[in-house]
């Protein structure tokens, strides 16, 4: 398995489109954090919650929905898309293996690019005169931001390897995202209870607290876990 994780980190930062993608990801946070501080500064504006901007610019930021995706879909999306899954299957037969050790790498992969992301965001926000410290504690924000990661890496990851479509795998966690935002609370006037089965629903339910959190954990944890098990399943039956 060690040797299976160490090709694996080893292709992934082989990829040119895995740096690219890492320091957009980090750029884009950037911006939106300066785009916060400059209009929380501007006339004396309203002041500048850390906590929950940080959260802002990070967790509900669709260019950061779309980044994470790519980078999460990158680990059997470039291979499918390359013809490499062929190679990589003979040098390790064992799929089991190779599914989870792609997993590990991308997991560890996000949740980097995103700690970066989150410090180079905290510096850009820290710098405003508006910057106070908000209600929300910092061990709230690190879990949420690392939930989110982990939330659109899954989506990303295991939509890749059933649908072995690179790019809908970019792609299908942000139509998701786009469907609960704009779908969902027009079906919710005929069917209160539909938005609660839905996994980035169930995510903010869960952050939320309240009457729906345990609800929207099981939610959000039966969406990955299952998706990763079809992903999985269909790894090891299909032809590569």
């Amino acid at each position: 398995m060690s040797e299976l994780l160490s090709f694996e980190w080893r292709r992934a930062r082989s990829i040119r489109t895995t740096w690219i993608t890492s320091l957009f990801t980090v750029l884009g946070v950037a911006l939106l954090a300066v785009l916060f501080a400059g209009v929380s500064g501007v006339d004396g504006g309203e002041s500048l919650p850390l906590q929950e901007a940080l959260e802002s610019v990070v967790v509900t930021n669709p260019f950061t929905m779309v980044l994470i995706s790519s980078l999460a879909a990158m680990a059997f999306g470039h291979e499918y898309r390359y013809g490499t899954i062929r190679l990589t299957l003979t040098a390790f037969p064992r799929r089991g293996p190779v599914f989870f050790a792609k997993l590990v790498i991308t997991l560890l992969l996000v949740f980097l690019v995103l700690a970066v992301s989150a410090a180079v965001g905290y510096g850009v926000l820290a710098s405003s005169p508006m910057a106070v410290s908000g209600t929300q504690s910092w061990a709230a924000t690190a879990w949420h931001v690392a939930v989110f990661g982990l939330t659109f890496s899954t989506l990303a990851f295991s939509l890749t390897v059933i649908t072995r479509n690179h790019p809908l795998g970019i792609i299908g966690p942000l139509l998701i995202f786009l469907m609960e935002m704009l779908l969902l609370p027009l079906i919710a006037e005929r069917a209160e209870w539909l938005p609660k089965f839905f996994p980035l629903t169930a995510m903010t339910n869960w952050f939320a607290g309240g009457a729906d959190a345990v609800w929207g954990a099981g939610v959000w944890v039966a969406w990955m876990v299952g998706l990763m098990a079809l992903g999985f399943v269909l790894l090891l039956r299909r032809d590569a």
